[in-house]
């Protein structure tokens, strides 16, 4: 037993000298890639590399990947790379994307191959982006926290201007998470999407930390020559010149993940429920479904499908669904002529807000209310927990309802001094 127990010591050591030395190797080689960036500068032309927080699937991770492309290219940046987090995964709605870089293995088993690799690669880009979104504080899992911050650590070390774009952290981020967005170098720009997650993580980092508004607000619409678009719009306004007043709907499966005496179909009765109380109150009122998320079987997609199904056949021909696939543009572009919206999904609401439409959530991680605190609005969100309550979205619904027109005024008021804090991302 005890020369057994002397063995797996003596493995533990020597697995953890492997790790010192190869970690020591890594640093060492995006120093040296650092020092040979510098002596040829100006032989290239202006790079970017971006690193989304998931695999396609999100419209909202879409949205802000799109704008933050489309900003750079406006700037004159005319290559432009992506980061995989798994192989064989596109972005279908990524035109300017002009190489692509598969870092499953750092993902999957945290490959010292795939760091290696990924250190070669990233010295050749003049600037690293990583989507924030919601996944720095360590909430979804610790670990793919720790290694989205490795690599924006070593994307810097190699001399890269690299920036965490406008992300939300939440009012319990891991003690992990912390320590590693504290301990990134001096040059690593932090950007906080809200004034609330600013304030968290100002106190929490004890390092400048800059105040800015969701990537996504640069998003713009799709084109007019979007048939699946103008074909949602055209059935809006069909509705409205009928004289009834368009809702949209998204629900969001990931409000189970805090309320686990709740299943799916308790989530698709919430809604069903609440839109045909919703229905009986307020007659002609007509609702379209907008999925948001296409990932997993739980989906927006299938949720949306699924509470269709069980609203009695009277409403059927007062309800639509959003074609899927669909691109975030197209999305925000559709939103323009809806009277209200009310969602799941934070991204949908800042393709509403950007159109200038009254919106109002269920809130999770803490992210609506720093949304909705850029345009000094209140009383926006209703909790999971309380949405579940009887009768208590229905009610929710209906008296942001009653208050649209003044919601979008005060939308209109804001929306030039937001969109200028997204700007201030690049």
């Amino acid at each position: 037993m005890f020369f057994k127990g002397e063995l797996r010591f003596g493995v533990m050591q020597k697995s953890i000298i492997k790790e010192q030395i190869l970690s020591q190797l890594l640093n060492t080689y995006a120093n040296t890639l650092r020092v040979l960036k510098q002596n040829t500068a100006g032989n290239k032309s202006a790079s970017a590399l971006f690193l989304p927080p998931d695999d396609p699937g999100s419209l909202g991770d879409e949205a802000m990947l799109a704008a933050g492309m489309k900003r750079l290219a406006e700037q004159g940046i005319k290559r432009i790379g992506i980061v995989n987090l798994k192989s064989n995964v596109r972005w279908e709605n990524l035109d300017l994307v002009t190489e692509t870089i598969n870092l499953r293995g750092h993902f999957a088993y945290h490959s010292w191959k795939d760091r290696f690799r990924f250190v070669q690669m990233v010295s050749r880009y003049d600037r690293f982006y990583c989507i924030g979104a919601d996944v720095m504080d360590g909430f979804y899992s610790d670990s793919r926290t720790l290694r989205f911050i490795e690599l924006v650590a070593l994307a810097a070390k190699t001399g890269a201007s690299a920036t965490i774009l406008g992300f939300s952290f939440n009012e319990q981020p891991t003690p992990n998470s912390v320590q590693a967005l504290a301990n990134l170098p001096a040059s690593v720009r932090l950007c906080s999407r809200d004034p609330v997650s600013h304030q968290r993580l100002t106190h929490h980092l004890q390092r400048r930390v800059d105040l800015v508004a969701d990537v996504a607000f640069l998003l713009e619409p799709a084109q007019e020559d979007s048939e699946l678009a103008t074909g949602v719009s055209k059935w809006v306004r069909q509705q409205q010149e009928l004289g009834r007043m368009v809702v949209g709907v998204n629900a969001n499966s990931l409000h189970l993940k805090s309320l686990p005496q709740f299943g799916f179909d308790d989530l698709i009765r919430l809604y069903a429920d609440a839109l045909v109380e919703l229905f009986s109150s307020h007659p002609t009122i007509s609702f379209l479904m907008i999925p948001h998320d296409f990932r997993g079987k739980e989906s927006d997609v299938s949720l949306a499908s699924a509470i269709l199904e069980r609203l009695p056949i009277p409403m059927n021909s007062y309800c639509m669904k959003v074609p899927t696939p669909c691109s975030a543009a197209e999305i925000k572009f559709m939103c323009a002529d809806l009277n209200l919206v009310f969602t799941g999904r934070m991204h949908l609401a800042i393709a509403c807000l950007g159109q200038g439409v009254p919106v109002a959530g269920v809130t999770y991680q803490g992210k609506f209310e720093g949304l909705f605190n850029h345009f000094a609005l209140q009383g926006m969100t209703i909790a999971p927990e309380k949405a579940f309550q009887p009768g208590a979205l229905a009610d929710f619904l209906a008296g942001i309802i009653a208050k649209r027109e003044d919601i979008r005024q005060q939308i209109q008021v804001k929306l030039a001094k937001v969109q200028a804090l997204s700007s201030l991302n690049f």
